[in-house]
């Protein structure tokens, strides 16, 4: 990763002053912790300089990887938000959320998944999609093995 930014690049994990660790796997693990603050703060600052060709190009890189539809539920939002659905109803129907309703005065609504990816619930939402991806790719390989036995 050559063009990684330069205090992610360059973070040096060091022991806190006066912590003894007790095993070599406590000290990784405090390690890490304390790299995942430092690359959270990390992400928020290169999002906030991208462009919108970049957010759409990063968007798309990771929509294809974790299964990421264009639009996502109500549901869905609210979860990235954590607010309830109907805040995100009340949020897409103000315009603070793009968004479009699918059907006049239905409640239903199609939410533009991109805008999310800065939202700190964002990294979640994508190991759902992950799952489901991996689930659904499973459950297509013993359908098609099962397929394969009946021949």
């Amino acid at each position: 990763m050559e063009n990684m930014s330069d205090p992610v690049r360059d973070y040096k994990l060091q022991k806190p002053g006066d912590e003894q660790y007790t095993s070599q796997n406590t000290e990784e693990f405090v390690k890490l912790t304390m790299l995942q603050e430092e690359l959270v703060r990390e992400k928020k600052r290169l999002y906030q300089v991208l462009t919108e060709s970049e957010k759409k190009d990063a968007f798309e890189i990771i929509s294809k990887k974790y299964n990421i539809p264009d639009h996502i539920t109500v549901r869905e939002a609210s979860e990235i938000l954590e607010i309830s659905p109907q805040m995100v109803r009340r949020h897409c129907t103000e315009g603070k959320i793009r968004s479009y309703q699918t059907l006049q005065g239905s409640g239903k609504w199609r939410i533009e998944a991109e805008q999310f990816m800065n939202y700190p619930n964002w990294g979640k939402f994508i190991e759902k999609r992950g799952r489901i991806k991996k689930q659904s790719e499973n459950i297509a390989k013993k359908m098609l093995d099962y397929l394969e036995d009946e021949e």
